[in-house]
């Protein structure tokens, strides 16, 4: 059966992208119904998957658009629930839910956590890489297994865009599911077309600016030519 509805799932990248509704104009494209957003900013990779995953398994055959974050971004859960569909999650580095820290939790745990985090990822890029790889295969595997479909792809990281994506153990990221094995990049490809990028990003780095609100176009033609060619929604 071929999915009839759009959910995206993402970090502020996608946050924005919605809040421009480019995820209903992607819906109309695709002749798909009900475009929803469950992105969050400052999400790391492993809340994308989960909360894809959880929404799944209480949906119809629908159709969801990943855009995966940095690698780096790890989430613990200390917080106060947000709701049961959120949980106890949050990414320290990114996401200011410090009202809602268990009790006990004080920043100085914060800092120290940050710190040790930061040692641990040294030297591990590419365990952490394979890790994420074989993270996103299951759950396309799943989501397909129960009639859904999926489409994931790499918004702005650039830390992983060295010679590790050419070793061998990642090989497996060459799926039609994973646009361009990992490598393509949504928001820097998306500058070089033309899109503008949001003025208050002026002063961060080029590739990791945020598309402005609205300036989706390039995107949304691009994802509905790679879904049409690689027939995603077959």
């Amino acid at each position: 059966m071929t999915p009839a509805r759009l959910v995206v799932n993402g970090c502020s990248y996608m946050v924005q992208y919605a809040q421009g509704n480019g995820h209903d104009d992607l819906a109309t494209q695709l002749r798909l119904t009900n475009p929803v957003s469950l992105a969050i900013g400052g999400s790391a990779n492993s809340r994308i998957l989960r909360t894809t995953l959880k929404h799944s398994y209480t949906a119809p055959p629908t159709f969801y658009v990943l855009g995966m974050t940095f690698l780096s971004r790890h989430e613990i859960p200390i917080c106060k629930p947000l709701n049961d569909f959120e949980g106890r999650w949050v990414n320290l580095q990114n996401q200011d839910f410090s009202a809602r820290w268990q009790y006990g939790w004080t920043q100085k745990d914060s800092e120290q956590y940050i710190d040790i985090k930061l040692k641990t990822e040294m030297y591990s890029p590419l365990d952490r890489i394979e890790d994420l790889m074989y993270r996103m295969l299951s759950t396309i595997s799943d989501l397909k297994s129960r009639g859904h479909r999926v489409l994931m792809f790499q918004q702005a990281d650039n830390f992983l865009y060295t010679d590790l994506l050419d070793d061998p153990r990642l090989k497996l990221f060459d799926q039609p599911e994973i646009v361009g094995k990992f490598k393509w990049r949504a928001v820097p490809w998306q500058f070089d077309q033309g899109a503008e990028w949001s003025p208050e990003d002026e002063h961060h780095d080029r590739n990791h600016r945020h598309v402005a609100i609205g300036q989706h176009y390039w995107l949304n033609q691009y994802l509905t030519n790679y879904i049409q060619e690689h027939k995603i929604l077959e």
